[in-house]
């Protein structure tokens, strides 16, 4: 009788015991070796930003590059429609002086309303009559693998007449 007292309190300690042992699976890549050079790491090209904060009252407009020397320019706007389209003008003039960019990130307030917030995105983003005649290059990620395909070069070259920026990024989200 005391056997079995034994066994039944050996079998839970071994079930217990058996939970906490688990086996893991490391997947290790080697390195080959390869007469061709490593391809170029992209996070060491130096890229022009720019970027849109977005106000209850204000709107700044900032542009710098991603590595030394970054050269960063600060410009402010009134959340008026003057300001919208004094930024409008800086924009296009931004884009003209570097065409390899067609990214934009915008960032906003809480306190911002829809309203206020669409016509910074209009603002930056499309074209207007005043300035349709304006021919923006297409970005280097623009034609990245697009050379050979006449019709993603097309499209590209579509988007590149109707937006400033076709590439607007929206950040400080947070969700509560």
């Amino acid at each position: 009788m005391p056997f079995i007292d034994i066994f039944s309190m050996l079998n839970t300690f071994l079930l217990f015991t058996a939970v906490f042992l688990s086996v893991g699976i490391l997947e290790v890549q080697i390195p080959f070796l390869s007469s061709t050079p490593p391809p170029e790491d992209p996070k060491d090209a130096r890229e022009f930003k720019v970027t849109v904060d977005v106000a209850k009252d204000k709107i700044e407009l900032a542009t710098s590059y991603s590595m030394p020397p970054t050269q960063e320019q600060k410009f402010e706007f009134p959340n008026t429609k003057e300001g919208l389209d004094q930024l409008h003008t800086k924009v296009i003039q931004i884009r003209k002086d570097t065409p390899d960019t067609d990214k934009l990130n915008l960032f906003s307030e809480d306190d911002v309303l829809w309203e206020s917030l669409s016509a910074v995105m209009d603002s930056v983003m499309l074209r207007t009559e005043k300035d349709k005649d304006i021919v923006f290059p297409l970005a280097k990620d623009a034609l990245e693998g697009k050379e050979k395909d006449p019709k993603a070069r097309e499209k590209a070259e579509n988007l590149a007449k109707v937006y400033v920026y076709p590439k607007v990024i929206m950040g400080s989200v947070m969700l509560k």
